[in-house]
């Protein structure tokens, strides 16, 4: 626990020194006539000035290969370390020689290559590479979309984003590469966004939900359609029992297993942080404007998006409350919020009587964070989580598994 509270104080240092370096940009932007996104108050990655880059620029850089590292060396280390952490051993195992695993093609054929061209079975190295391509996607999501890139990674950290990578491997770069491709949708590159999803589907299907929820969430919604959704998820909660059979069918990797066994129950913790970000949402934007009218104004889209993503996913934790794992289809949803968040706070300050109360506002966000944060930690050795205790391979061995025992000959 204390190596974990160490990592998210000290990965802070070389955020805020990004932060610092890419406003210093933008101020400069705007001293020249050019800084818009200075001018706005907004984070601006550093960028070549005339193919040179600048001092600021270098700075972030450096600052942002540091933060990398201080994320991937952790996650390429562990081991044992996850509530899957052998499970996933057994996949990489069983795909290599072609047996039956539940995962998707693009996995197995990735594990695959790994292990042929290590002429083993490195399953540390693959481990590593998904770390690796997790982490990548993750900071470069947030230094593309963030208002204050040390804000937004402050929370990405709170919020446990990255400790939870340490399970459920292919599903975490999928959510990477997902929330990375969200810049492209919002900019209507819909070839680059399309080839990101794929990407992602090719790890973990639950990907393709995003096909139907990211234009969803764009969508500017007349009441008729509201009353609808309305409709449709009462009957979700009313008719749970044959909507999971529909899942089921749509999903059948989850019939009869383990988690599905256990069955599922409401997430209360993240159902409250919707409905607190819903109400940081009316406080900062109640200005005495109609908000239908300000979501339609075309500059507030990305506003409009992070909305409906909050309420697209406090929706599905409440009505889909039966689907095993609704995290995994949440999170596409409600991970959002750490871009959402910091542009609310930043918009409480606009005026002299709101700037008064930005301040205790700012420290209350931060506050309930690293609550967040500390109940992450309590829960973390549960089984359903199990990053707690952490574990290396430099000072633990790897306990048996059952498919070392399995002759390749099964194959035939």
């Amino acid at each position: 626990m204390i190596l974990y509270i160490l990592l998210a104080a000290g990965a802070m240092i070389p955020a805020w020194i990004i932060d610092r370096a890419d406003r210093t940009t933008g101020a400069a932007g705007t001293a020249g006539g050019n800084g818009a996104a200075g001018a706005a108050g907004r984070t601006e990655p550093a960028r070549l000035n005339r193919g040179v880059l600048t001092r600021g620029g270098a700075v972030s850089f450096t600052c942002f290969l540091i933060l990398f590292a201080m994320l991937f060396i952790p996650a390429a280390l562990r081991q044992a370390t996850g509530n899957d952490y052998m499970r996933y051993v057994e996949f990489f195992h069983l795909a290599q020689y072609d047996l039956y695993v539940p995962t998707e093609a693009g996995f197995n054929l990735f594990v695959k290559l790994i292990y042929r061209l290590c002429g083993y079975e490195n399953y540390l190295l693959v481990f590593a590479l998904f770390s690796a391509a997790t982490i990548a996607f993750f900071l470069l999501a947030i230094r593309q979309q963030a208002e204050s890139f040390a804000a937004s990674f402050f929370l990405f950290m709170m919020f446990g984003y990255y400790f939870q990578s340490f399970n459920t491997v292919r599903y975490y770069f999928a959510l990477a590469v997902t929330v990375f491709s969200i810049r492209s949708f919002l900019e209507r590159r819909y070839a680059a966004f399309a080839a990101l999803i794929v990407l992602a589907a090719l790890f973990h299907k639950s990907a393709l939900i995003v096909l139907i929820l990211y234009p969803a969430a764009r969508h500017v919604w007349k009441k008729r359609e509201i009353i609808a959704a309305g409709i449709f998820g009462v009957s979700l909660i009313v008719l749970h029992s044959f909507w999971l059979k529909v899942f089921l069918k749509l999903y059948p990797s989850w019939q009869d297993t383990q988690d599905l066994a256990a069955g599922t129950s409401v997430s209360f913790g993240n159902i409250l942080r919707c409905l607190l970000v819903l109400a940081l949402y009316l406080y900062a934007e109640g200005k005495g404007r109609s908000l239908r009218e300000a979501l339609r104004e075309p500059e507030e889209e990305k506003l409009r998006f992070y909305l409906n993503c909050t309420v697209l996913g406090l929706m599905i934790y409440v009505c889909g409350w039966f689907i095993p794992e609704v995290s995994r289809l949440c999170y596409y949803m409600t991970f959002t919020q750490i871009w959402f968040i910091p542009l609310l706070a930043g918009r409480i300050s606009e005026g002299e009587e709101r700037r008064k109360t930005a301040g205790r506002v700012r420290a209350i966000i931060a506050a309930g964070a690293v609550l967040s944060f500390a109940v992450f930690l309590h829960n973390a050795s549960d089984p359903y989580i199990k990053v707690l205790p952490y574990r290396t391979f430099l000072f633990h061995e790897l306990p048996q598994t059952p498919s070392r025992s399995i002759e390749i000959q099964q194959r035939y």
